[in-house]
C-alpha cells in the first residue's frame, strides 16, 4: 500500500491509488517548476509520471478530443519567447489549461519579444486562472500579437492580463480573434497604463456568437474613437458584450466599444464605460447592422454619475 497515491482532489479531479478520475473523462497532467515537480514523487508516482516542467511538454501528451486538462501549479513562471510557444498543441482539440493558486501566486506567463505568440488554433482550447503578462515590463518591447485565436470554441476566463507598463513596454493588439466562432472571454481583469496605448486590446473579426462578459478592462488606445474592444474588417454576428467595466484611459479617448460594421448583429448590454473626453458620450460606436443596446452607462469625467447611452426606443 505504500506505493499508492495519497488522495488528491482538485477542481473536479480525484487522484487515488495511482488512478485518476476527471469530470471530463480526459487525461490529467501537471506543470510546475523543477523543484515542485520533483516533490510530486512524495504524493505518488501516478501523479509524478504525468508532471512536466513546461506547458509545451505537457501539451505533447494530450489526446485530441478527450477533454484533457493540464493543471499548472501555483507559483509557476514561464517566458513566452517564441512564435507559437505552445506548438505541441498541434491539432489536439478540447484541451483546457487551468492555473492553480490565488492572486499573485497564480501561474505567470510573460511575453518577452515583439514576435512572442500564443496561438489558440485548435478548437475547444481554453485557459483559466492565469496571470498573462503580455509584455516584459522592462526594456523597449512592443509585442505585436501576443494571443491570436483562430479556432472555434476557445476561451480565456478568470485571468489577470497586463497589456502595458509604459510607452516602451506594451502590445499592439492584446487578443486577436479572427474567424473563430463561439469565443468566450469572461471574468478577466485587464490592465494597461495610460501611456501604454495599443491599437486595441481585443479585436473581433468575422466571428459568430462571441461572448465578452463580466470583464474589468482598463486600457488605452492610440485612436480616440477606437475602443479597447473593437470589431474590424468583417462583421461579427450573434455578439454578446455584457456586464463589462471598460475604461479607455488614453488621453482624449472617446470610445470604449467599437462595433460599427454593416451586418453586425447581437447585444451590447449592461456595460459601464468610461472615456477621457469631458462632454463626450460616444463610448459605444455602432453605426449600422442590427445591434441592440440595453442598459449601458457612460461617464466622461471623475466624480460624475453615468448617463444612459444610446438612442431611446419610442
Amino acid at each position: 500500500m505504500s506505493n499508492l497515491n495519497n488522495p488528491v482532489n482538485q477542481l473536479g479531479v480525484q487522484e487515488v491509488a495511482n488512478l485518476y478520475l476527471s469530470a471530463t473523462g480526459g487525461g490529467v497532467f501537471y506543470v510546475g517548476s523543477a523543484t515542485t515537480v520533483a516533490g510530486l514523487g512524495q504524493v505518488g508516482q501516478g501523479i509524478a509520471q504525468r508532471s512536466f516542467t513546461t506547458i509545451n511538454s505537457a501539451l505533447a501528451q494530450v489526446v485530441s478530443g478527450r477533454g484533457d486538462i493540464i493543471y499548472v501549479l501555483p507559483g509557476y513562471t514561464e517566458t513566452i519567447s517564441a512564435a507559437d510557444q505552445w506548438s505541441n498543441l498541434g491539432t489536439a482539440t478540447d484541451v483546457t489549461i487551468v492555473g492553480m493558486g490565488h492572486g499573485s501566486n497564480r501561474p505567470t506567463l510573460t511575453w518577452s519579444t515583439n514576435s512572442s505568440t500564443m496561438l489558440m488554433d485548435s478548437a475547444g482550447f481554453s485557459i483559466t486562472n492565469m496571470i498573462l503578462q503580455l509584455e516584459p515590463t522592462t526594456g523597449t518591447v512592443n509585442v505585436a500579437a501576443p494571443i491570436t485565436v483562430s479556432a472555434n470554441s476557445c476561451a480565456i476566463t478568470n485571468c489577470r492580463i497586463n497589456c502595458g507598463t509604459d510607452a516602451n513596454n506594451k502590445v499592439t493588439i492584446g487578443v486577436t480573434v479572427t474567424g473563430a466562432n463561439d469565443f468566450v472571454f469572461t471574468g478577466n481583469q485587464v490592465r494597461g497604463a495610460a501611456l501604454a496605448t495599443c491599437t486595441t486590446f481585443l479585436r473581433l473579426t468575422n466571428c459568430a456568437n462571441p461572448v465578452i462578459q463580466n470583464n474589468d478592462i482598463i486600457a488605452g488606445t492610440t485612436a480616440a474613437a477606437v475602443g479597447p474592444i473593437q470589431e474590424l474588417t468583417t462583421a461579427c454576428t450573434g455578439v454578446l458584450i455584457d456586464s463589462n467595466w471598460v475604461q479607455n484611459n488614453a488621453a482624449s479617448s472617446t470610445a470604449c466599444i467599437t462595433m460599427g460594421l454593416a451586418s453586425t448583429t447581437g447585444w451590447i448590454s449592461n456595460n459601464k464605460l468610461r472615456n477621457m473626453t469631458d462632454g463626450s458620450n460616444a463610448q459605444i460606436v455602432v453605426t449600422s447592422g442590427d445591434v441592440q443596446l440595453f442598459q449601458n452607462f457612460g461617464v466622461n469625467n471623475s466624480n460624475e454619475t453615468a448617463i444612459l447611452l444610446g438612442t431611446p426606443s419610442v
